[in-house]
């Protein structure tokens, strides 16, 4: 990847630090406060699911929806996100924000990012072969997952096992932790990449992910914070999400703008020469039948 060494400096690196914090923090001072006590009923929910995880991965229980991204010139859909929703048997439909932190808490990361990889696997082979066009589905996974020293080989023989090009997966690099072996987890990101799969970088200015990552990992989509988007309604917040754009793209990166929901948002990261879209505007989570039918598939 062709990376220009001017935007290494450290004055550049520090502004554009500072032009996140100040689009993250000016859009979390907007959000009421008062969540810093857990309710009873969650933290009931979490005990139950840190005990219940391992049969809820073994017995199937989670479905998968997909999120289209467009192409910000065109409109059309080029990939999608794969998200993950739990199916309890007593509470229904569960979201990852309430249990991915069980997954964590129970140690299963790496068991469950590749559960998840390999049901997504499973459905990019079937849009495959009902004819569906579309250049990727994307899979979230943590740092823990992809710091494991058989990463590469592990991702590979999934996606072998269902026949698919590796171009047509994207690894999604979540910001939930930090890696605990930075060198390992850089060095498996090389191997990925040479493997022939796409590297994504999640919620950039909202997680752990530095200018100097961005510099070191073999990254093809950045995709920007919805939360950045939000706040750049005033000059310096533009400023700085323009910044964040200009960096990536200087490092040899495409942009995702995360959050597109309103014409306004899409005119300016158009404007801003983003390469790609992601949000309520365009498309809700839907799930894989639907995903099926929008994109032609045959039923």
């Amino acid at each position: 990847m062709k990376k220009n060494n001017s935007f290494l400096s450290a004055a550049v690196g520090a502004g554009l630090a500072a032009g996140a914090a100040y689009l993250y923090h000016k859009q979390k001072n907007r959000e009421q406060r008062g969540d810093e006590l857990m309710p009873v009923p969650q933290m009931k929910l979490e005990k139950e699911l840190v005990k219940r995880m391992p049969d809820m991965i073994y017995y199937d229980r989670f479905q998968l929806a997909v999120q289209p991204v467009i192409d910000l010139e065109t409109g059309g859909i080029v990939g999608g996100e794969v998200l993950s929703r739990l199916d309890h048997p007593e509470q229904g439909l569960i979201f990852p924000d309430k249990f991915l932190p069980a997954v964590e808490e129970a140690g299963l990361y790496p068991k469950f990012d590749h559960y998840i990889f390999r049901k997504t696997c499973a459905l990019m082979r079937r849009l495959l072969d009902q004819g569906v066009e579309l250049q990727y589905l994307s899979c979230n996974f943590s740092r823990m997952t992809l710091s494991e020293k058989s990463a590469a080989t592990r991702l590979s023989k999934i996606a072998d096992e269902f026949g698919l090009a590796h171009d047509c997966l994207a690894v999604e690099i979540t910001e939930r932790e930090k890696e605990s072996d930075s060198e390992q987890f850089c060095e498996n990101l090389i191997q990925i990449k040479k493997a022939g799969f796409r590297i994504f970088v999640d919620d950039l200015g909202a997680g752990v992910t530095s200018v100097r990552d961005l510099w070191s990992y073999p990254v093809d989509v950045v995709k920007i914070d919805r939360s950045l988007l939000l706040s750049a309604d005033d000059d310096q917040g533009r400023t700085a999400y323009r910044g964040l754009r200009n960096l990536a793209v200087d490092l040899g990166c495409k942009v995702l703008c995360e959050g597109v929901e309103t014409e306004q948002q899409h005119r300016f990261v158009l404007e801003a020469g983003c390469h790609y879209g992601q949000g309520f505007l365009f498309y809700r989570p839907m799930e894989t039948e639907q995903f099926l039918y929008l994109m032609g598939g045959k039923r």
